[in-house]
């Protein structure tokens, strides 16, 4: 039967995959029960403990019905008035849980009236309570009534916690056998297959290593350098067709080694001869490069200085613009210090007329003072032969005597005033005589000035034309030299692109001379390695 080797491994794991899904699903299966038993279990759990819950929160109604009973306070009902709601829940979870179990349905029909009727004996005591006396409830608790309806409570509870217990103890039980059964199964399914798996392994392990043995020992012969023999092929499968491949590749090989050995030679000989070519072209090419570059330095240097010389001039230019700005501004500067001089001295002029014509009025003033002095003396003469003849009048010239005494008066203040004003005016009189010469010395000084400004005008105009003129010398230096700094740099790309077209080509050739001597050492190489197989 030909089988091929994937054919053997998919059997083999196929065959263990079966095992273990078999294994598997009988563990499922197991699981299932255990699962299922321990829902169960957790059921009864539940309901064991809901009736735990029942008891506890009728127990807290007793409770708070006591403590009511006793203070008479409202907040002692609280478990009384919780465990109403409560209980009621409770009940009718349990109804949910015990549906699948007649019998406790059954005790759970018979707790209902029971839980009713001890609900109604502990509202009636607290009515009591409220309406009536202590004494009346208590009365009614002390019958055996509501005691015998509690002990009923209890021992359907209770039944109902023996009958759960009994059904958990049992599903324990038999969660314990299902995971004994599931251990089981689980222990054996694997072993079956580790056992299996081990067979069918070394079956097909050996199929395959013995005949590759085979291959790996002709293999590292022909590694070796024989390529006079053949390998032997037992097997169908791709194992086999592996075999009868290596024996097709030998003889290939044992073909392309005679005909690479003949090419071998003949290129030998053609790679000495392009290997001497080339270290000759490397050697001339190498000069060229190196004589191309100390070109490309050079003129790199002279289009630096182009460029400084360049920026240099532009530089002086700037400066000589800004020179030939500031004369500009500086000549509409000195003609209007002109036009201000010129308008000072005017000014100048005015001011000494004006004074001028003062000091001939102070002199005129000076007349009047000595006119009204003169009056004075006079007014105090008559004022004086006023007196007298009024003294020789008696008693009628009393009158007149006054007159003439205030005439006096009269006389010497206006005399002491002509005083002080004729020194005032003597003062002003020297003042305005000191104002006339600083004014002709100022109008001398004016007229030294507007000559000075009229030079200053005349120099500062012939260097703004001088300034003009090398702005233009400085702008045709900037035009000459930006078109040299671009030959300079045309010519320093031209030969940049020589040089690296030389260098590429340097580059180049000794690629070509490195390769040249590779096959060249390749050839000899590829000799010796043919040389070593028996043909």
């Amino acid at each position: 039967m030909k089988l091929t080797v994937g054919v053997k491994i998919l059997f083999g794991f196929g065959l263990a995959l079966l095992i273990l899904a078999i294994v598997g699903a009988m563990s499922y299966h197991s699981t299932g029960l255990l699962i299922t038993n321990d829902e169960w279990v957790a059921h009864s759990h539940r309901v064991v403990e809901t009736l735990e819950s029942v008891i506890a929160q009728m127990t807290n109604a007793e409770t708070g019905q006591r403590g009511y009973l006793l203070t008479g306070q409202e907040r002692y009902l609280e478990p009384y008035h919780t465990a109403t709601g409560a209980v009621d829940a409770k009940i009718a979870e349990l109804g949910s849980l015990t549906l699948d179990n007649a019998s406790q349905q059954h005790r759970l029909d018979l707790l209902k009236p029971l839980v009713t009727a001890k609900f109604a004996e502990l509202q009636e005591t607290i009515s009591l309570r409220k309406d009536k006396s202590l004494e009346a409830a208590l009365n009614l608790v002390l019958t055996d009534k509501g005691k015998q309806t509690m002990d009923s409570i209890r021992k359907l509870v209770a039944e109902m916690q023996d009958e759960e217990n009994k059904l958990l103890k049992q599903r324990i039980e038999e969660s314990k056998n299902s995971a004994q059964a599931t251990t089981s199964t689980i222990l054996w399914g694997s072993i079956a297959a580790f056992v299996l798996v081990g067979v069918s392994g070394t079956l097909i392990q050996r199929s395959i290593t013995v005949p590759l043995g085979r291959f790996v020992e002709f293999v590292d012969r022909v590694g070796r350098g024989d390529l006079t023999g053949q390998t032997q092929v037992t097997n169908n499968d791709e194992v086999g067709q592996l075999g009868e491949g290596i024996n097709q590749m030998v003889a290939g090989l044992k073909g392309m080694s005679q005909q690479v050995l003949t090419v071998t030679e003949t290129m030998n000989a053609a790679s000495a001869e392009i290997l001497a070519s080339t270290q000759q072209q490397a050697a001339g090419t190498k000069e060229q490069a190196a004589t191309i570059q100390e070109i490309t330095a050079t003129m790199d240097e002279v289009r630096a200085a182009a460029a400084q010389i360049a920026e240099k001039a532009k530089q002086v230019a700037t400066i000589a613009e800004a020179s030939a700005s500031s004369t500009v501004a500086g000549l509409g500067t000195v003609q209007e210090a002109n036009r201000t001089m010129e308008a000072i001295r005017q000014q100048v002029e005015d001011v000494a007329e004006n004074i001028v014509a003062l000091s001939e009025k102070t002199q005129a003033v000076g007349e009047i003072i000595s006119t009204v002095n003169d009056l004075a003396e006079r007014s105090n003469l008559l004022a004086l032969n006023a007196a007298i003849e009024a003294a020789s009048a008696g008693e009628q010239g009393n009158r007149f005597s006054v007159v003439a005494n205030e005439i006096k008066n009269l006389a010497d203040q206006a005399k002491e005033s002509t005083l002080q004003v004729r020194t005032i005016l003597e003062d002003i009189q020297k003042r305005i005589n000191s104002s006339v010469m600083l004014t002709e010395e100022a109008v001398k000084r004016t007229e030294t000035g507007k000559q000075q400004a009229d030079l200053s005008e005349q120099m500062i105009r012939r260097m703004a034309e001088t300034t003009q003129e090398s702005v233009q010398a400085f702008q045709q230096i900037i035009g000459a030299t930006g078109q040299q700094t671009i030959g300079f740099q045309q010519v320093a790309q031209g030969m940049r692109d020589i040089g690296q077209a030389a260098s590429q080509t340097a580059a180049g050739t000794v690629q070509l001379e490195k390769a040249v001597a590779s096959l060249n050492s390749q050839s000899h190489q590829l000799r010796e390695a043919v040389g070593r197989y028996q043909l």
